[in-house]
């Protein structure tokens, strides 16, 4: 078919689909899309909770103590904790329901969803991680979320692979890293931001196998640099202790200046390596894509996706969190780890052939199931025949086509959307759209989303952080056994929670890299690190090099996408310009 051109019945704003997403969607078996990719994305996003996490009781039976979930309190439906939802104590069979022609399909599902219990926190394969939510395959990890294969980690959000690494954000085969942003393949690196191949440095900007250099960028293959100047080996030993990078007062006075240093850098228009026909921002070792960010490699034929680890094939809109060698998957979150023919899914892991999923795994052939574990020939958690199960199916399309759900803003749901926000069991703050398309409470109510006020926490500190010594050599043990003061007290946004502790595992690793205290709470540590990357979204732009210098005579004439914004102050050059004046 030729390309096409919709109004999305969300924002109302025309998009375009081209013609060979129409060959994707014949291939899928499912209609095109009425909502428009921007709307697609922001309606998964609000059915992931990574990082909101609440205390609540178990609901197994037996069981009366309480719980770290991230379903809030006041939802009535079961939490049960991780060890009983994955024994064989329970079955979700046992809440399978008869499909009901005369109700919408989504209404039965959400029916469906109120009463299968529900596992606190999802984990799959992890040994020792204590309120890890969203990952897979971790090992001694404290609060991580959306990550695969990490060690003796904490306080990171999208890193894969690596080991002792602390307060990062999309990191890869990282060790000893600290507040790292979009770092990979390198080991005792703090404060960076797009470095890769480095070793023991310190607030790097876009440099690639450097070592032992300090608040530099745009470096390739560099030792013993600070400020981008080049020093003997004697010389940086006399800087850096002259730095005295173990005192906090010095760190902040290094951070601005890193700040401003970032500024001057030059910024390649996407970080795009070894890739051919990509389009999007952040994508390794990869073929045709377009609009995708965050995929770590071997992604080809994908189309509007992101947070994708490896081997995702011939799939569109996915993310956050899929691959894993999958293919075929089709409007999901967290719909990888060996999937095929997957569509319309949440949480759907080591499956085929499901369709409008909610936390199943090891299964094929579901439709509208919750819960499931090791199933087949499943609708709405009730077993059928094989027979029975593709006799059914086409029918239930048809009724949900002839029947749709509409929802309070009159948006149309039919075969072939994702679920309906208003079906999820998150409001739009507790989830990672608002990270990625902040609204304001009012904005968010306006547009038919849900919003949660935040509980009002009261902790009772017994340090300021103002009053937390300025080394690690100088804090004493006992601050383990402290609640310290957030030093933005709640005043940055509704995320702070105000006040934290120090874990002993934690102090270890500031006392072994010689690090300060932290003086914010973990939530604001996380939202500072989320504020580094650019937005998910692309802009048509020209090369700001200008070859001769002055007076814009000699502009490069290359266009690009890149998700750098028109109106930001950095300098963005084609590849071609960024290679000849970086590499």
């Amino acid at each position: 078919m030729n390309k096409e051109t919709k109004q999305c019945q969300s924002c109302k704003k025309d998009f375009t689909i081209e013609s060979d997403d129409f060959e994707f969607y014949e291939k899928m078996k499912v209609p095109a899309p009425t909502f428009c990719p921007e709307c697609r994305m922001q309606r998964r996003l609000i059915w992931r909770n990574e990082r909101t996490l609440y205390k609540r009781k178990c609901d197994a039976p037996g069981h009366t103590e309480d719980l770290i979930s991230m379903y809030a309190p006041e939802h009535t439906f079961p939490v049960y904790d991780h060890e009983f939802w994955y024994s064989d104590k329970w079955d979700a069979l046992d809440y399978g329901k008869d499909f009901d022609f005369t109700k919408p399909f989504f209404k039965q599902f959400e029916e469906l969803f109120l009463t299968v219990p529900h596992v606190a926190l999802f984990d799959s394969k992890s040994v020792n991680s204590s309120y890890c939510n969203i990952v897979v395959e971790h090992k001694n990890c404290y609060l991580v979320s959306a990550g695969w294969g990490n060690e003796d980690s904490m306080y990171s959000n999208r890193i894969a692979n690596c080991k002792n690494t602390f307060d990062s954000y999309v990191c890869h085969r990282t060790e000893f890293g600290y507040e790292n942003v979009y770092c990979r393949e390198s080991n005792l690196l703090r404060f960076s931001l797009r470095s890769e191949g480095c070793v023991d440095s310190y607030f790097l900007y876009d440099c690639r196998n450097c070592s032992n250099c300090i608040c530099c960028s745009n470096l390739r293959n560099k030792s013993y640099c600070i400020f981008n100047e080049q020093y003997t080996k004697e010389e940086y030993a006399k800087k850096l202790a002259d730095l005295n990078l173990g005192s906090y007062k010095s760190f902040q006075a290094l951070a601005e200046k890193f700040e401003e240093m970032k500024l001057k850098a030059i910024n390649k228009f996407a970080y795009l390596l070894n890739t051919q026909n990509v389009i999007g921002d952040n994508v390794y070792n990869s073929r045709n894509c377009y609009y995708c960010f965050d995929l770590e490699g071997d992604a080809e034929n994908v189309k509007y996706s992101n947070w994708g680890t490896l081997s995702l094939r011939d799939s569109h809109d996915t993310g956050p969190g899929t691959s894993g060698n999958s293919e075929l998957i089709y409007e999901g979150i967290s719909i990888g780890v060996k999937n095929a023919r997957c569509k319309f899914g949440v949480i759907v892991w080591y499956s085929h052939d499901m369709q409008y999923c909610y936390n199943c795994q090891d299964s094929h052939d579901l439709f509208g199931c919750v819960g499931l574990r090791k199933k087949q020939y499943c609708i709405l958690d009730k077993q059928y025949t094989k027979e029975e199960y593709e006799a059914l199916v086409p029918k239930i399309v048809s009724h949900m086509n002839e029947m749709p759900y509409v929802d309070k803003k009159d948006r149309v749901y039919k075969y072939g959307e994702f679920f309906p926000a208003e079906l999820s069991p998150f409001a739009y703050n507790e989830t990672v759209v608002q990270d990625y398309m902040p609204l304001t409470e009012k904005d968010a109510l306006d547009k038919g989303f849900e919003w949660r006020p935040i509980d009002n926490r009261n902790y009772k500190t017994t340090i300021s952080w103002q009053n937390l010594p300025d080394t690690i050599k100088e804090t004493p043990d006992s601050i383990i056994d402290e609640v310290i003061s957030c030093a933005h007290e709640g005043k940055c946004n509704e995320q702070c929670t105000g006040a934290f502790k120090i874990v002993k595992e934690e102090l270890n690793f500031y006392k072994r890299m010689n690090l300060p205290i932290p003086r914010l709470c973990h939530n604001c540590r996380h939202y500072g690190r989320v504020k580094q990357r650019n937005p998910m979204k692309l802009w048509h732009r020209q090369c700001m090099c200008d070859k001769l210098g002055h007076d814009h005579t000699d502009r490069c004439t290359n266009e690009f996408e890149t998700s750098y914004a028109p109106d930001r102050p950095e300098t963005v050059y084609c590849e071609q310009c960024y290679n000849s004046e970086i590499a």
